[in-house]
């Protein structure tokens, strides 16, 4: 059983260890729980992640003896991740829960459920949208030099991958609204560098898809307009005491650039101005001469 502590308590870190060692042995247990439920399912769940393949590859190949057990175990680990994610997400914030307010505690089931639905959502993209299209290109390029045999360990490898990283990539909205609400960064700043926040993106996802520009763009294009969209929302949730000490933070460093560039153009006319007298004396130095 997790001990929580009030948000006027002040407890050790020992405490704060011992309790996120508890939360993490609950999710441990009950993502095993349903490993092992869909390890016993998993025929249902290889023939969903093959439906997405064309029907010319359909008939797939193992060269060790061991592939078809741990691709079974891998789809099993997706597939026990996708259903323990709403209790995942609900020891997340259960163990950041004590150091907010009362009226932040409020919004418990709001991080549960869109947290939640935007994992489904990333995940379900990648599965009706970028798997085909990403197989399409992939499978296709090369074969009329080369035949193709593709294997259980590659083909449910990319797709488990693939569509984890999806659903983790949506994510992004939510930890963007929490760090807002933490303090950490702010609407202001996340406008101020969208340009980086775009190479970001599509450096993420260069990352996380496989090296083809098909299904870097299907992942660096939403995973844009998800920054764009947390944004928006984490307007919603920022406090404006800290939108304020932003914008004035702006504003002084604007002030300083400003009064620094000031400077530079006084001293560069004062030098300017310097140098007709100098050579004056010079010419006059050389005439005497």
């Amino acid at each position: 059983m997790v001990k929580t502590v009030k948000f006027t308590e002040k407890v050790p870190i020992s405490h704060h260890l011992i309790e996120l060692k508890d939360r993490l042995i609950q999710v441990t247990l009950v993502v095993a729980l349903f490993f092992a439920l869909c390890f016993y399912f998993v025929d249902i769940l290889i023939l969903w992640l093959q439906d997405p393949l064309p029907k010319r590859y359909a008939e797939l190949t193992f060269i060790t003896p061991t592939e078809p057990f741990f691709t079974n175990m891998k789809v099993a680990f997706m597939g026990a991740t996708f259903i323990s994610m709403p209790f995942i997400l609900y020891h997340i914030w259960e163990f950041i829960a004590p150091g907010l307010k009362v009226k932040e505690k409020k919004i418990t089931f709001m991080f549960v459920l869109f947290g939640t639905l935007f994992f489904l959502f990333g995940g379900l993209f990648c599965y009706f949208l970028v798997l085909p299209l990403g197989l399409r290109f992939l499978l296709n390029y090369g074969v009329t030099w080369w035949k193709m045999q593709v294997t259980i360990a590659f083909y449910f490898s990319f797709c488990v991958k693939l569509i984890m990283a999806f659903a983790f990539a949506f994510q992004t909205p939510l930890l963007m609204v929490l760090l807002t609400k933490f303090g950490v960064i702010n609407t202001i700043k996340m406008k101020l560098y969208r340009k980086w926040a775009f190479l970001g993106c599509f450096a993420i996802a260069a990352v996380l898809t496989p090296p083809d520009v098909i299904t870097q763009v299907l992942l660096g294009v939403p995973l844009y307009g998800l920054y764009e969209f947390g944004v928006m929302v984490s307007r919603w949730f920022e406090d404006p005491k800290n939108r304020e000490a932003a914008i004035r933070e702006m504003e002084l460093a604007r002030a300083q650039r400003q009064a620094a560039a000031q400077k530079a153009g006084q001293s560069k006319k004062a030098n300017g101005a310097k140098r007709p007298a100098n050579s004056d004396k010079t010419n006059k130095a050389k005439k005497v001469s």
